[in-house]
């Protein structure tokens, strides 16, 4: 009987000590994947504003997003706030917002105008500009208006990806100055931040990620 035991008991030990090396190779594995993931830029046509929201241009119309670095820091944020159809926008008017609680970020739209659509699908279900943000995940569609100048300036292609890269870094340096007032956890050596890592910061993080990072005259394009 006390052999049984014993045996159960070593049994008990082997299994307990796979699961716990199976969840440490699952977290090794999600580090390793945030240390090469790379943001893959947006497609031909789109530029990115220096806010981190984009525009391209559909038989005179600019369908207007926010971008992926945005989709990382902020991940499935629960709403996006957005002016209604017939509303105006423009490039000094921070009247679009995502929301996380009683957190939220401004962003300016990237042209001036007057909005002809709102992408319901994202008001329905944030997650579309996480998994999507150049495609189902756009915002709003803007009629231009002339009167009111040209777009604010923009990256694209290669100039926009070495952009998102330089954020990224700034990011990170970032987020390891405000975490010791958080509970955001320390970013492993050479990795960068984790979908959703501002979602971990306090109210102070946000007003601060957002003057830096989403007001666009406060940022600068990446030279190439």
């Amino acid at each position: 009987m006390t052999v049984l035991l014993m045996l159960c008991m070593i049994v008990a030990f082997l299994a307990a000590d796979w699961v716990v090396q199976k969840l440490r190779a699952a977290k090794v594995a999600r580090l390793a994947v945030q240390r090469g993931t790379v943001l893959a830029g947006p497609p031909e046509g789109i530029g990115l504003a220096l806010n981190h929201t984009w525009m391209k241009m559909e038989k005179g119309v600019a369908v207007i997003g926010t971008d992926e670095f945005l989709a990382r820091m902020l991940g499935a944020v629960e709403s996006f706030v957005l002016p209604g159809v017939g509303s105006t926008v423009a490039p000094a008017r921070p009247n679009i917002a995502l929301a996380h609680g009683e957190r939220k970020i401004r962003l300016a739209s990237p042209v001036a105008g007057r909005i002809l659509e709102v992408n319901t699908g994202v008001l329905r279900n944030p997650r579309l500009a996480l998994g999507d943000p150049y495609g189902n995940g756009w915002l709003l569609k803007v009629s231009p208006d002339p009167a009111q100048g040209k777009a604010s300036g923009s990256v694209t292609g290669a100039a926009a990806r070495e952009w998102l890269r330089d954020q990224m870094s700034v990011a990170k340096e970032f987020l390891t100055g405000v975490a010791p007032r958080t509970s955001f956890a320390s970013l492993p050596d050479g990795g960068e931040a984790a979908e959703g890592a501002l979602l971990h910061c306090d109210a102070a993080a946000w007003e601060e990620f957002e003057r830096r990072f989403t007001t666009i005259h406060a940022l600068q394009p990446a030279t190439t």
